[in-house]
Parts: C-alpha cells; structure tokens; sequence
C-alpha cells in the first residue's frame, strides 16, 4: 500500500461515521449541545486511528492466525443492527410524547446521546480499520504517519456530515428519528451483504 492507498481507504473507512454522524444529529437533536456535537469527529477520527494500529500489531503477533476481514463485517452488523433496533424501541415508547417536549420534571424521557452510544458507534464504524490494518504488513510507508492521516481524514469529513447533519434534522423535525434508525439498518445490511458474499 503506498500513501495514494491509504488516503484512498481513510475516504472508504469514513463513510460509515459520516452517515452515523447524520443520524445521530437527527435522532438525538434535541439532547445535543456544542461538546456532544464536536465529541463525534473527535472518537471516529480516534477510532478510524487506533483500529489499524492494532490490527497492525495483531497481524504482526499472530500473521497465521488472523482472519479479522472475515468477521469484521457480522460484528459490524450486528452492532448496528442493535443501535437501530434502540432507536425504533424509543420512538414506540415515547410516540405519545410531543417532538422536543419542554424540559421539566414531568417531562418523559427522551433519545439521549451517551458516552456509551458514542462509544459503541465508534467501536462499529471502526471494526472494518481493524481489519484494514492487517494488510498494513505490505505498507510501504510508516504506519503510525498512515493511522495518523486516517484520523484526519476521517474528523474532517465526520465534522463537514456534522454540519449537515444539524441542518437535517431541523428540515425533517419529527421524522428525524425513523431516518436516523433507516440510515442505521442500512449500514446494518451492508456490512452483512458485504460479510456474506466475502464468505460465499
């Protein structure tokens, strides 16, 4: 792989976070605020990073014994699949609820955007880097300089989806929720088309 490569796979490897990135500003738009909002490009691009990375290291400890491309896309799948599967729950629950209801104490509860569903987000969008950085043992450049230009990459483009993202989900106000979730399970069903037919 040379450096053209790796700028190449960060665009491909982003993709997944940029749509995620959309979905959320429509799921959870009114629990957002400036630090949520800016903690998305920030743990996609440290992800999209760190995943290679390790795969790198994995693949250089166990080169016969990997096989991460061959999986990466079921457990991708399935994350997504239960992120979407949460939203859709939600909605049912609170369809009584007005959109954005005012915030008081008898207020129901709301989509809230947690650490633990950032987190998981970028553990899903970045399970494909992990596998990604197995083929890093043919990089024909230093490895930390190609995980470093993947994070760029991928928080500049999250960031630019982050600014559309906020736009949309004013445009689509109550419908902002099931787009979100549609935008999750197509994710879902990619990565698992994708899984299948490398398996077939």
């Amino acid at each position: 792989m040379t450096i053209i490569d790796v700028i190449l796979t960060a665009l491909a490897l982003s993709m997944d976070a940029c749509a995620l990135t959309i979905s959320n500003c429509t799921v959870y738009k009114c629990d957002l605020n400036g630090k949520k909002e800016w903690s998305m490009p920030l743990a996609f691009g440290v992800f999209q990073g760190v995943m290679p990375l390790l795969g790198f290291i994995f693949a250089k400890a166990f080169n016969s014994l990997i096989s991460l491309d061959k999986i990466a896309g079921f457990l991708t799948a399935i994350i997504f699949f239960f992120l979407a599967s949460k939203i859709i729950i939600d909605i049912i629950k609170d369809k009584n609820q007005q959109f954005c209801p005012i915030k008081d104490e008898n207020s129901a509860k709301k989509s809230k955007f947690t650490l633990s569903v950032l987190l998981l987000q970028a553990v899903a969008t970045s399970i494909d880097a992990l596998a990604i950085g197995v083929t890093f043992i043919n990089l024909k450049m230093n490895v930390i300089l190609a995980v470093l230009i993947i994070a760029l990459i991928t928080a500049i483009l999250v960031s630019i989806a982050l600014l559309f993202g906020k736009k949309l989900g004013k445009l689509f106000g109550s419908y902002a929720e099931w787009i979100g979730a549609i935008i999750l399970f197509i994710l879902a069903a990619k990565s698992l088309i994708q899984a299948i037919l490398e398996v077939v």
